[in-house]
């Protein structure tokens, strides 16, 4: 098994981000790119319960290198942002409620509001122009990089925030500043404005989760 140690690395920081609000469930999705691979979380396996072995290798086009388990879902996001970004070595996904609060409105970026954003993302939070279906894998992906540009994160439209870092513990901060960033964002906005899933996206969504999540492969 190859990868053993950053295998270690990314279940501690899965259980990081689960310990403080940030991953929920199954939900939420780490990856690091080592060499010409990317070693992800792999789809629906329960964090309090992932091992190493669970992990997938994947070759950045896509094909699965090492692991019997499907890889996350959004394995497009991470591969699409690791083609574009020759700096980024790790990317965190979550499902933080005040990001994705943001993600809900018709905001089309948050604006650079604290020095952290400065610092760490590089000025203003981008967020994707429209919702796109998790089970859309490429398009998801594709909509990722092409919003997020230089920056070190991007809010997917109806979804949740994408932290990436020169290195994991840059990714785990990265990750953090966005969370506050969002929060000082929605203090000072208008908590009416908001966009919602449509009913068609709604019903197909709810079909994957019952019959085909985690059975995928992307």
């Amino acid at each position: 098994m190859i990868y053993e140690d950053e295998r270690a690395t990314i279940i501690s920081v899965c259980k990081l981000m689960q310990s403080i609000g940030f991953f929920l469930g199954t939900w939420g999705n780490i990856s690091m790119r080592l060499n010409n691979h990317i070693l992800l979380t792999p789809s629906k396996v329960n964090y309090d319960t992932m091992k190493p072995e669970d992990m997938v290798v994947i070759n950045m086009s896509g094909d699965i290198v090492e692991g019997n388990r499907n890889p996350t879902s959004e394995k497009e996001v991470h591969r699409q942002i690791y083609l574009l970004r020759d700096d980024v070595k790790a990317i965190i996904h979550a499902h933080t409620p005040k990001a994705m609060a943001v993600a809900a409105s018709s905001a089309k970026e948050v604006p650079c509001l604290v020095e952290e954003m400065s610092q760490l993302l590089g000025g203003s939070i981008p967020i994707t122009f429209a919702y796109v279906p998790a089970q859309e894998h490429e398009k998801l992906g594709m909509a990722a990089a092409e919003s997020i540009g230089e920056k070190n994160g991007v809010i997917l439209k109806n979804h949740g925030p994408v932290a990436c870092g020169r290195t994991m513990d840059e990714a785990i901060l990265v990750s953090k500043v966005i969370e506050k960033a969002c929060g000082i964002y929605l203090d000072i906005t208008d908590k009416n404005d908001m966009q919602k899933i449509s009913d068609c996206y709604i019903r197909s969504e709810r079909h994957r989760y019952l019959y085909s999540y985690g059975k995928e492969r992307t």
